[in-house]
């Protein structure tokens, strides 16, 4: 599996490696937004309106990576099965994340923002190669 990995590499990984980071500082935008307004403006709860924005956001980034970062695939799996597998990869993206912000604060007493972002990056790390191998996986592969 490593051989495959680092056979893929190539300018055009890259390229989407790029893209699908500037697609994930626009869910910051979408995520903040929904939350915004409904805590803000509707009055949800602040336990129930991240919900929403979490779930808009992962829908938002996933229509972008579909339509933008893997384009030019040639999909295996439908839009439908590609969206739930998009969902389940996020989530394991936020599983890691949210470990490694309580693991670096509470073992190592890494500032929380810092533990956070050391967080976010290794989810997106994840949450990319779940893409490239699974979500977004091409008939060619």
């Amino acid at each position: 599996m490593l051989k495959n990995i680092t056979e893929k590499i190539d300018k055009n990984f890259i390229l989407r490696f790029i893209k699908f980071g500037i697609v994930g500082t626009s869910g910051i935008a979408i995520n903040t937004s929904v939350l915004w307004f409904f805590k803000g403006v509707l009055g949800v709860p602040l336990a129930i309106a991240p919900i929403f924005a979490i779930g808009m956001a992962v829908f938002f980034n996933f229509i972008l990576n579909n339509h933008w970062t893997w384009s030019k695939n040639n999909h295996k799996h439908s839009f439908l099965h590609r969206l739930w597998r998009y969902y389940l990869s996020a989530s394991l993206g936020a599983l890691i994340n949210y470990a490694f912000l309580l693991g670096l604060t509470h073992f190592f007493d890494v500032y929380y923002l810092i533990a956070n972002l050391a967080g976010i990056f290794l989810g997106m790390i994840s949450n990319f190669m779940l893409g490239e191998f699974w979500v977004f996986k091409s008939v060619e592969d």
